[in-house]
């Protein structure tokens, strides 16, 4: 009996898509799971041109929402500190924030719990080289490991962007460059924990720049050749996807992705259909509310570090 190489050969083919989404999320700067230390140097843009960029960003702007168990980023973009466009799941957060003000407290805390479970979380990612980190595989420590994204959310970007341009109100000087790869500083990330109702959350406080420090310049080189393009990063889907996953999470419509299974077939109550002609509601529109699939509220507003977004991630994959 013959081997069947052409199905050996799907399913290295399979097997190979697994392997480069594991790839992928490889590119990305590990956090501590508990408290501890991450030392970067942040990398300055790419120049004008690569990745057939008409310019490159410092750091890409974007924000999630987790919605049907997926993190899918907001279709608003930041534009003058404001993030603007129209995003049918903000629209739907906004309108259960207003509909929970015309409610009972029991009534309210629900729907507001609904709201924070969709709520959008800003991440800002950076390229970046890990001064020392240790391989998950092989146990093995490496040093000055990049190009590397570092996905980071408000806090840490407020005090990267504080020590850049300094704080007169704080007295807190203005450090410049901190891209230079001969007066630069490298950026110490402290995670520390912290307690809050009996739940554990990541705190960054206590983070800093240290004091000036220069890079190799071999490894300097190495890296803006290789630079990840930060803009491909942020892929929002069309309106319509972002409706139909919103729609699906609410449980609106049944989630059939990947089956041909239709649940409603077996379903035997017909007061529990739900019409899905309708558009998710605007801010002024009245609609159903559902109640399932609600997330820890805090949990998706303590979405700060990048390994909790990472492990989002693989759940998804």
């Amino acid at each position: 009996m013959s081997l069947d190489i052409q199905g050996l050969m799907e399913d290295a083919e399979r097997l190979s898509k697994e392997n480069n989404s594991s790839d992928f999320l490889e590119n990305f700067v590990k956090f501590p799971s508990d408290g501890g230390v991450v030392v970067v140097r942040l990398l300055g843009p790419a120049s004008p041109g690569m990745f057939d960029n008409k310019t490159n960003p410092f750091y890409q702007s974007t924000r999630i929402h987790r919605v049907n168990g997926k993190s899918l980023h907001c279709l608003k973009t930041l534009n003058n500190n404001k993030w603007e466009g129209d995003c049918p799941i903000c629209l739907y957060y906004n309108w259960l924030w207003k509909e929970s003000e015309t409610k009972d407290p029991a009534e309210a805390e629900k729907l507001q719990n609904q709201a924070r479970a969709i709520k959008p979380i800003e991440r800002y990612y950076f390229n970046c080289i890990v001064r020392k980190e240790v391989d998950e595989k092989t146990n093995e420590v490496r040093e000055n490991v990049g190009p590397k994204i570092l996905s980071i959310g408000k806090t840490l970007l407020k005090k990267i962007i504080t020590g850049i341009v300094g704080d007169k109100e704080m007295e807190e000087p203005a450090l410049g460059d901190v891209t230079d790869f001969k007066t630069g500083r490298d950026f110490k990330i402290i995670k520390t924990i912290r307690q809050s109702h009996g739940r554990s959350f990541p705190n960054y406080d206590q983070s800093k720049f240290l004091e000036p420090s220069p890079v190799d310049p071999d490894l300097a080189k190495k890296c803006m050749e290789n630079l990840h393009n930060l803009v491909t990063l942020r892929h929002p889907p069309e309106t319509e996807e972002a409706k139909l996953e919103l729609k699906k999470h609410l449980g609106l419509i049944p989630d059939t992705e990947g089956t041909s299974f239709d649940p409603t077939e077996f379903q035997t109550d017909t007061s529990t259909s739900v019409s899905v002609e309708k558009d998710v509601p605007s801010e002024k529109t009245e609609a159903p509310v559902s109640e399932s699939k609600v997330e820890s509220s805090t949990a998706v507003e303590e979405l700060e570090d990048d390994d909790d977004f990472i492990n989002k991630l693989r759940e998804i994959g």
